[in-house]
């Protein structure tokens, strides 16, 4: 499945924090923004300002983070599916 993947991969590139497939059975926006966020610094260190403390933090930061990926990597991602945080949060986080 893609979400054994993805789990196996961010293992594999070194993600720091333990992600389960449980992770995504409910809404988990604070462990996707981390994951985008963690995968935005390996590229672009300082182009994303973390803060995901409101609805407008939220919805900024991952604007900012999509921006940056389709600069830097030529990634669209569809910010309705990452701002759910749910399982079809992981099949965009794959790309």
């Amino acid at each position: 499945s893609i979400l054994i993947g993805f789990i196996e991969m961010m293992r594999l590139l070194g993600y720091p924090r333990p992600i389960s497939m449980y992770n995504f059975n409910t809404p988990n926006f604070e462990l996707v923004s981390d994951i985008l966020y963690w995968m935005i610094r390996r590229f672009a260190t300082d182009a994303v300002v973390y803060e995901i403390e409101t609805e407008d933090d939220r919805v900024a930061f991952l604007l900012s983070a999509a921006a940056v990926l389709v600069e830097k990597t030529s990634i669209r991602m569809n910010l309705k599916k990452l701002y759910a945080a749910d399982n079809h949060a992981v099949k965009e986080l794959f790309k």
